[in-house]
């Protein structure tokens, strides 16, 4: 079977080229396509079915550390508008907000029944050992499952290397290993190596069979703070008093703990008093926090603090941004509990 494929170049170290003194700047995708004949040709590979592909642009092409909501929902509305004319997406993104673009799709799409694969480069197209089309390629077997017979992960996901991660999992790890990716909670949806094997009874399904839509907005009105010896949260509660926030990410010591001070107590205080809600994370990569299983975080036992089990920073503050967002104040926490696209276990 045919698979048509949709790729949406948004800049980032995939398509950068030497502008001499200027450093790195982003390549135009025809620049960027002259260096993959096998797609340039509309074929992939003489041994496989023809694939159809769509490429686009994203203009303009930006580094991703220039990425913001806006331009999350500039994405999400690309692939809407080819969502019903296509099999599969390939979102060409810069590495170092992947993780957070990834994670911040996954609540946007509704009811998605669909491969979104986010992938990028640590080195660039241009680059002698680039692994740019390593990248791309295996990016093109998770997007054209049908050509290839594979089964469709219909989920957000980062092809990286030879895994293929779930994105709300994904965290950078490396700045420059060729494997910069990990899902420290979550085992490989796929794995790309001489066989591809897919771990169907890993994904995730929509629980409906309603039309796939989007939700786009996110309330920038959030704060992410990692508490650390001799922290003192009154510059947070003075936030929180001036109601310049709705909700913040709160990076904890291991299982969920803080310093037993009163000054914490009067940050849940007044959070309670403004409805500004606590998501509770740890700053460990590895395990979930447990509110209550020691004494210092007994604190967070309280009904606008969110356990944030094992979802990763980026997910936490994306799930956030975007419950804000969308949903009334009555209605956050109950979402922010629930595992909704697969961010927690």
């Amino acid at each position: 079977m045919k698979s048509k494929v949709y790729i949406l170049y948004t800049g980032g170290t995939f398509g950068m080229k030497n502008a001499g003194g200027n450093g790195l700047q982003p390549s135009t995708w025809e620049e960027i396509i002259d260096y993959l004949p096998a797609i340039k040709n509309q074929t992939f590979f003489h041994y496989f079915s023809e694939i159809q592909f769509t490429f686009e642009t994203l203009e303009p092409v930006i580094d991703s550390s220039d990425i913001t909501p806006l331009i999350w929902e500039r994405i999400a509305h690309k692939v809407q508008e080819n969502y019903e004319s296509h099999d599969g997406f390939i979102i060409l993104h810069g590495t170092d907000t992947l993780a957070y673009t990834a994670s911040a799709l996954s609540f946007v799409f509704q009811n998605l029944s669909k491969p979104v694969v986010l992938t990028g480069a640590q080195l660039p197209i241009f680059h002698p050992r680039t692994d740019g089309i390593v990248n791309l390629s295996n990016a093109i077997y998770i997007a054209g499952y049908k050509s290839f017979q594979l089964a469709c992960i219909p989920e957000v996901c980062i092809c990286f290397n030879d895994d293929v991660l779930r994105g709300n999992r994904s965290v950078k790890t490396s700045t420059n290993d060729f494997e910069g990716f990990s899902s420290p909670n979550f085992s490989n949806l796929a794995n790309l190596e001489q066989q591809i094997l897919i771990n169907e009874h890993l994904l995730y399904h929509s629980s409906t069979t309603d039309k796939f839509g989007l939700k786009t907005k996110f309330s920038n009105n959030v704060v992410s703070v990692t508490v650390f010896p001799g922290y003192n949260p009154k510059h947070l509660i003075d936030l929180v008093k001036s109601k310049k926030i709705e909700g913040i990410v709160l990076k904890t010591f291991g299982a969920g703990n803080l310093p037993t001070s009163d000054i914490w107590h009067e940050l849940i205080s007044e959070c309670e008093s403004t409805n500004t809600l606590i998501l509770a994370t740890t700053q460990c990569p590895n395990g979930k926090i447990e509110l209550g299983q020691y004494e210092s975080s007994k604190i967070l036992k309280n009904s606008i603090v969110i356990d944030g089990k094992d979802i990763t920073s980026e997910a936490a503050l994306t799930k956030l941004m975007w419950v804000i967002g969308n949903f009334d104040v009555a209605e956050r926490c109950a979402i922010l509990s629930r595992n909704i696209r697969g961010e927690i276990t």
